[in-house]
């Protein structure tokens, strides 16, 4: 029976497959390992596009735009159109190019609308918790993302939390993102956070972790004067805090446990040394031995 070859498109299809299952981190290279695959860069251009476009937007890739500092969360929620996204905090709309991941054509924007004042002041105390919480590389954001019916004002505000580690030199990489939607009018707060750290030395373990979050609806409430905007802010981020650390703590406690029963069960144990056991260096002691007796 003959192999049956695939066809460019059909081979693209598979290894979309593998770009979004990508680990943070190592997206550009499961992209060039694919490229060797397909050997066809004008094929692959096409077809891959669209993929990378769905996993920057997924994984909360983070950008920093032309002439500024901070770094800017891509994302469907700030999303202008099929190629501009919106950085509300430096008030900017720029192009994304999903394939080199680069920002340009960075211009002016002013949102227009009456919450515009509250985005910031939850924004402030979001950064704020980011960056006391969370390694270097926390990047948070917080954006609308609906609006009433006929043209009434904003109703929702969806919060964004992304934190990187990477450490290729000992084999692991990370990344957390959390993303919660606030009900303005009635006080409700939900939250989704996704853990997922990659270990890849002499093997490939994952964990994929997911957690979704709802506070009550008292914690916060509605919001109903304006001149407490920076109230609710702190009462809002002080929830998201709460909720996030007690997921934090259950999985540590829960990996701790895997630590000491599972994953040991798994690996050889260490003698007392602590240290691995260089079997090389023993096979040439036992070789060196048995030619001193001859």
């Amino acid at each position: 029976m003959s192999d049956v070859e695939l066809s460019v498109e059909e081979k693209i299809k598979i290894a979309s497959g593998f770009l979004l299952s990508s680990p943070p981190g190592e997206v550009n290279d499961v992209f060039n390992d694919i490229r060797g695959i397909i050997n066809n860069d004008e094929a692959l251009q096409v077809g891959i596009t669209p993929v990378l476009e769905e996993y920057n937007t997924e994984q909360l890739l983070t950008v920093t735009l032309p002439d500024t500092d901070g770094a800017v969360i891509i994302s469907k929620h700030n999303r202008a159109d099929a190629d501009h996204f919106i950085d509300p905090r430096s008030k900017q709309i720029f192009k994304f190019d999903h394939l080199r991941q680069i920002a340009t054509d960075a211009q002016p924007h002013i949102a227009e609308s009456s919450a515009e004042e509250l985005r910031a002041v939850v924004d402030e105390a979001v950064s704020k918790y980011a960056s006391e919480h969370f390694p270097e590389g926390a990047d948070s954001g917080a954006g609308r993302t609906g609006a009433g019916h006929d043209g009434d004002d904003v109703q929702i505000l969806t919060i964004l939390i992304v934190s990187n580690k990477y450490s290729p030199q000992n084999f692991w990489n990370g990344r957390w993102r959390s993303i919660w939607t606030v009900n303005l009018a009635s006080g409700e707060v939900k939250g989704r956070a996704h853990v997922v750290v990659h270990y890849y030395e002499h093997g490939n373990i994952q964990l994929n972790s997911t957690k979704e979050f709802t506070v009550p609806t008292d914690a916060v409430g509605p919001l109903v004067d304006r001149s407490q905007i920076k109230e609710y802010a702190r009462q809002l981020v002080k929830q998201i805090s709460t909720s996030e650390k007690q997921y934090q703590f259950a999985l540590n406690d829960t990996y701790t446990q895997l630590s000491e029963s599972i994953f040991k069960g798994l690996r050889r144990n260490l003698p007392v040394t602590r240290n691995k056991i260089d079997w090389d260096k023993i096979l040439n002691y036992k070789l060196g031995a048995e030619l001193a007796h001859k």
